[in-house]
């Protein structure tokens, strides 16, 4: 089964995190996967580190090998018509969760992933969705 990975366990990756890169050396690079969602959000935290910085410098250059080395997966049509069908269930039951969130586990349905995350919470409440924490 493929691993999806959210925002909270690509930070852990990037900052080398000994629990983050154990669970992630248990798989193999083909089954683990990065989408567009969760690199735009880590994209933004590094636009907000000081260019050229020593940390920045050292976070994109973990980020390019990570990137270099699991797959990809883009938010597609069928993953939006599941983000659609998620909000609204979860919406009317009174029980939102964020949007990007909800991008990223509509992929991650799509694709019969299963989402690794150091955050549960963001994602327990959606029915069907496999759930890896690593914290």
């Amino acid at each position: 089964m493929k691993l999806l990975l959210d925002t909270t366990a690509v930070s852990d990756i990037m900052h080398r995190r000994l629990r983050a890169l154990d669970r992630l050396r248990e798989r193999k690079p083909r089954e683990v996967v990065l989408s567009a969602p969760v690199l735009a959000e880590i994209r933004f935290g590094l636009e907000r580190l000081a260019p050229g910085s020593r940390r920045r410098v050292l976070l994109e250059a973990e980020l390019d090998a990570l990137h270099g080395i699991v797959g990809w997966a883009d938010w597609d049509e069928a993953s939006a018509r599941r983000f659609g069908a998620l909000k609204a269930t979860l919406q009317a039951s009174g029980t939102p969760v964020d949007d990007m969130d909800l991008v990223i586990a509509s992929i991650a349905m799509t694709l019969d992933a299963t989402v690794a995350t150091s955050n549960a919470r963001h994602f327990d409440r959606i029915d069907g969705l496999s759930v890896e924490t690593w914290d």
